[in-house]
């Protein structure tokens, strides 16, 4: 039924022995990165060394984020649907969740984060207290913003032109371009780190976000907004990775790492972004604004060239991450993610259950069915899709397969029956849903 193109990998058996033979573990996170901001989907773009890295492995041609920042770290660092945890951009992820950080730092890890946590702390979000910090949520090291945005230089909120640049919760004034010293961060923690036990670096640029600078020396055609602009910073991300992994390999760990790329939400085409043939961007729940650009590497395990229409989510990631470093939590949670590895790591696909994106506006996925709904507006019209022959969307199926649509408002309705309206909605009110688009939501 899924229609999937998936070529055969090769698994190293014997992965998760003992705790020096573990996998490093690279998790890369563009910010608004599109559909079409990536060299792999689009030639305009220059981006050789990402595409370096998704040649040589495996490119997620069906991976979804969600519509907003926040929302995709909060399953990114949970497992969870947001519709659970009821994160959003102003409100932080409750502390009776353990993080994919603690879970692996439990297990003897080293744990790094360089660049955007959105996730509480920070002074304009409803959980500002230092509990929310990265670094009591399981990371040993964190230096970076904690906010939504920041001018890639100055490291200034653009709102209040407060600095928000922090090293292990103190803040720093520090001079240069963010993507690069978020690289220069990350490759200082490689070269001197414990090198008898496994890393976790989870590297979440602030680029492409807006208001989007372009690199030092780079002219950008003289045009300082809009695409060119967007496609220098663009670059300059794809630059910083290539000295990321060029210090992986210098250190002998590239075939002991798992890397893993993809971007938080779809493109933002305010800001100079395009997702190509895909419906919108970034929030919404159409295809542009939850499904991006992603890949996996990993040297002799994942074999190179492949091209998976596996479906999978961001929520994927906690579970599947866990399967491949071997990890056991004490107390493991009940995920919504699926480990996924064993598709992966096998050449096969796997029918995926039903899974939920978004946080307000709401898409039900049962491949190749994508339910577009809303529990938050009263009269919302479902919309239908099939994802793979229309990745477009341009036809609206929900009055050809009622039955379809009625499974999959009951799959939904019977995933929120437990879980409180709050935490559901979260702060801010209704979203958008059903045929009435919701309204641009930033950050």
């Amino acid at each position: 039924m899924n229609r999937i193109l998936f070529l055969p990998v090769v698994f190293l058996a014997g992965l998760a022995l003992g705790a020096t033979e573990k996998p490093n573990v690279v998790i890369l996170v563009a910010d608004d990165e599109g559909w079409g901001d990536i060299g792999w989907n689009n030639p305009e773009v220059k981006t050789p060394y990402l595409d370096k890295l998704a040649a040589e492995g495996v490119r997620l041609e069906r991976f979804y984020a969600n519509p907003i920042c926040s929302v995709t770290r909060a399953a990114l660092m949970t497992g969870m649907h947001t519709l659970r945890t009821g994160v959003e951009n102003f409100n932080g992820l409750d502390l009776k969740y353990q993080t994919l950080p603690q879970a692996l730092h439990d297990a003897g890890y080293q744990t790094w984060m360089c660049g955007k946590w959105h996730l509480g702390g920070a002074k304009e979000n409803s959980h500002p207290e230092p509990e929310y910090l990265p670094t009591n949520r399981g990371f040993d090291h964190h230096y970076g913003l904690l906010g939504g945005a920041v001018d890639y230089n100055t490291h200034m909120k653009p709102k209040t032109q407060e600095l928000d640049w922090w090293r292990n919760g103190q803040a720093v004034t520090e001079e240069g371009y963010s993507t690069d010293l978020l690289a220069n961060e990350a490759i200082g923690l490689i070269q001197n780190r414990d090198k008898e036990r496994p890393f976790l670096l989870y590297l979440a640029f602030n680029a492409i976000h807006g208001p989007i600078s372009v690199p030092p020396g780079d002219a950008a055609g003289g045009k300082t907004r809009g695409r060119p602009a967007l496609l220098a910073a663009m670059g300059g991300l794809d630059a910083a990775v290539g000295r990321v992994m060029a210090e992986l390999e210098k250190e002998g760990l590239r075939k002991n790492t798992l890397v893993i790329f993809f971007s938080d939400n779809g493109g933002d085409i305010t800001k100079g972004s395009t997702n190509l043939n895909l419906r919108e961007g970034k929030g919404t729940v159409f295809e542009g604004g939850i499904r991006v650009p992603a890949a996996m590497n990993w040297p002799g395990v994942l074999g190179p060239g492949q091209k998976s229409e596996q479906f999978l989510c961001v929520a994927d990631l906690f579970p599947t991450i866990l399967n491949v470093t071997g990890v056991k939590m004490v107390s493991p949670p009940s995920f919504d993610g699926k480990d996924i590895w064993p598709a992966l790591r096998g050449g096969q696909t796997t029918e995926r259950p039903v899974f939920f994106m978004g946080n307000k506006e709401i898409a039900v996925f049962r491949p190749p069915w994508k339910l577009i709904t809303s529990r938050q507006q009263q009269g919302a019209v479902p919309m239908l899709f099939d994802v793979v022959s229309d990745p477009s969307e341009k036809n609206d199926l929900s009055s050809q397969h009622p039955e379809i649509v009625q499974e999959l408002t009951q799959a939904f309705q019977e995933y929120v029956k437990d879980i409180p309206q709050k935490a559901r909605r979260g702060p801010g009110g209704s979203g958008g849903g059903g045929k009435k688009r919701p309204p641009s939501q930033q950050n």
